[in-house]
Formats: C-alpha cells, sequence, structure tokens
C-alpha cells in the first residue's frame, strides 16, 4: 500500500469512526452531504435558515426538508425563529 493510500484509508476510518461518535450512521450520503452543507454554512456565516439550507444543499426542497426532519427527530439539529424575521427558521446544531 501506498504512502497516499494509506492515509487516504486512515482518514476514511477516523470519518467512519465520527459518524459513529456523533450518531451519524443512521443517515444516507445525501442526508450526510445536506447535514454537512448545513454545518457548513453555520461554521461560515454563523447562522443557516431553513431556506439557505435549500440553497447551499443544492437538492430539492422537499428532500432538504425531510432530511431537517430526521435530524430534528434524531437530536442533532433544533429548529428556532428568528429574532429578526419571525418567517424564517434557524437551524441549530445539538451535536
Amino acid at each position: 500500500m501506498s504512502k497516499i493510500t494509506k492515509e487516504i484509508s486512515n482518514i476514511h476510518e477516523m470519518l467512519l469512526k465520527m459518524h459513529q461518535d456523533l450518531g451519524l450512521t443512521g443517515l444516507n450520503p445525501t442526508e450526510k452531504f445536506i447535514f454537512l452543507k448545513i454545518i457548513t454554512e453555520i461554521e461560515t456565516n454563523k447562522t443557516c435558515t431553513m431556506l439557505r439550507a435549500v440553497e447551499v444543499a443544492d437538492k430539492s426542497r422537499s428532500t432538504v426538508y425531510k432530511t431537517i426532519r430526521k435530524l430534528v427527530n434524531m437530536g442533532i439539529l433544533s429548529i428556532e425563529s428568528s429574532s429578526f424575521d419571525k418567517r424564517s427558521f434557524l437551524l441549530k446544531p445539538l451535536i
């Protein structure tokens, strides 16, 4: 095994362990992608609305909303009303 393939294998194992530790193993690849896009948006801009999650994930609204509901039910995300715009709902990570 080359040095690069060994490093890739190690990174993959580390990510699998992190997914297990965070309780993300029940997510399919699309749901993991959407979750990572939401977390990246929060880390970059300090906030992510449900509408913004649809935009950054570049998936259908129904797919993103279904994933958000699943993440909320799993205790990974919460949804809060925005104090700036009562029509907006903010996503907050719980992990």
